[in-house]
């Protein structure tokens, strides 16, 4: 057996709650959001990815109920931006993803924006690093909401384009009616 040194014993307690390898753990950053995509926003300068949960992208397209074809990535994209219109979200960064992205546990209020994407099925929980959000996923799967209504592409293994360049910012606000 190998031995732990105070040191040593002090990372791994400290990695256990989350303060080594987070790189932003009290960091917060809040604002009115501006909608990337269903799990990406940008609020207060900061791409911010929704921790926990992964959204269809932009272009990715689903089959409903009935097995008709919808851009389920912009339905996605934009119920977020519709549920939030002029609200202020805080987010509490967790650690920055690859992609250059903060991933956040955002509120409006009091209300976890990664647990009501997942239990309206416009975002699936990531279960390999992250369970955090399976039970509100398995809200929707039980309703058959959004993506569980019909088939998709599971989002949580979807490539991503780097956030690091301002040039990746899509438009995916809500249409007016």
């Amino acid at each position: 057996m190998r031995r732990t040194g105070f040191l040593g014993l002090s990372v791994i307690v400290l990695a256990a709650f989350g303060a080594i390898g987070a790189g932003h753990a009290s960091e917060s950053v809040s604002g009115q959001p501006r909608i990337l995509s269903g799990d990406t926003l940008v609020v207060g300068g900061r791409v911010v990815g929704l921790y926990g949960v992964a959204a269809p992208g932009l272009k990715q397209t689903c089959l409903n109920a009935k097995g008709h074809g919808y851009a389920c990535g912009a339905h996605s994209a934009k119920a977020l931006a519709a549920h939030l219109k002029d609200a202020t979200v805080t987010c509490q960064i967790r650690e920055t993803d690859s992609y250059g992205r903060a991933l956040s546990v955002c509120h409006r209020d009091k209300e976890d924006l990664s647990a009501w994407m997942a239990e309206k099925g416009l975002a699936m929980a990531e279960r390999n690093r992250r369970a955090a959000y399976v039970g509100a996923e398995t809200v929707a799967w039980g309703k058959r909401l959004g993506l569980w209504a019909g088939s998709f592409e599971d989002p949580t293994e979807r490539p991503r384009t780097s956030y690091l360049k301002a040039s990746t910012v899509a438009d995916a606000q809500p249409e007016a009616h």
